[in-house]
């Protein structure tokens, strides 16, 4: 069975963060497949008194660390232990991000930086109040992450929600970008048999997935990290078993995201509603059925 054993660093707080340059596409966006089904299992949880000892540790170390996540590595910090970079693209390739475009045609900027939303909801707030008009444009994670003119905006109600974990179950001090994971869950995907280390955008999301595995107890089990954090371990090292995370987005998220990529896909093409756009769209977002859906 997959355990969860995080080494996290606490990272200074920010209601969004410096991503590390982008130019947009029209390209209609193309998520990666989320899995179609899995099984959810329950192992020992190691989240222990030594990794929170380490975690206190590594938040005492200052300047490397700030700006929301590692600008740089600490000293001899260097790991074999790491995830290839183009595998944790892979994985922020299921995550899809709102930016704005303008009616110039340009995306919508704020002191030299594109603000992309992890929600759908709040994109479109902004996008009403932009003077002169402006549209929604889909994207992934993966384009935007370590492009250092983005910014990130992580969404209202997962930062509510991060204030309701309690500070022995926080694996940071202070989170730009909250996820929620449970120590000791697994899931396996039916056909192949891959085991991953599922981590939540929404602790709503995760608590609903959680549930029928662990009944009235899954509330008392959601622990809380940062993304940077995340995939700073993943990229750096020590990876330990987030080599097998996996990133489970808000679903309002992958619905818009989806929806964008079939209007655009009859703006470039007016073969919506035919036999042949069905297919195309079914190819493209059939296998975005998430476990809680």
């Amino acid at each position: 069975m997959l355990r969860i054993a995080l080494a996290l660093a606490a990272l200074p707080h920010a209601s969004a963060f410096a991503l590390p340059a982008h130019t947009h596409s029209s390209s209609p966006v193309v998520l990666a497949p989320a899995a179609r089904s899995c099984v959810v299992r329950v192992g020992r949880a190691l989240m222990g008194r030594a990794e929170k000892r380490m975690a206190k540790k590594r938040s005492r170390k200052g300047p490397q660390y700030q700006g929301g996540r590692p600008l740089r590595a600490p000293s001899g910090a260097k790991s074999n232990d790491v995830v290839p970079r183009s595998v944790v693209l892979g994985r922020l390739k299921e995550v899809p991000v709102f930016g704005l475009m303008s009616a110039a045609g340009g995306l919508v900027q704020q002191d030299g930086e594109v603000t992309y939303y992890l929600s759908p909801r709040e994109a479109e707030k902004a996008r009403a109040a932009v003077a002169g008009g402006a549209r929604l444009v889909a994207k992934t994670l993966d384009e935007v992450y370590f492009d250092q003119t983005a910014r990130l905006k992580p969404a209202d109600s997962a930062l509510r929600e991060a204030k309701t974990i309690p500070q022995e179950r926080a694996l940071v001090q202070r989170c730009s970008t909250p996820l929620f994971c449970i120590d000791g869950m697994q899931t396996t995907a039916t056909e192949s048999g891959a085991t991953s280390l599922p981590i939540f955008f929404s602790k709503a999301e995760l608590l609903d997935f959680a549930t029928p595995v662990y009944g009235a107890r899954a509330e008392d089990q959601v622990l809380l990290t940062d993304l940077p954090v995340v995939v700073s371990n993943m990229v750096q090292g020590p990876a330990g078993l987030l080599r097998d995370a996996r990133f489970f987005p808000e679903a309002k998220a992958v619905e818009e995201a989806a929806r964008q990529g079939a209007s655009e896909r009859q703006d470039l093409f007016g073969t919506a509603g035919t036999l042949e756009a069905e297919r195309e769209r079914e190819g493209r977002f059939g296998g975005m059925k998430l476990p809680w859906m």
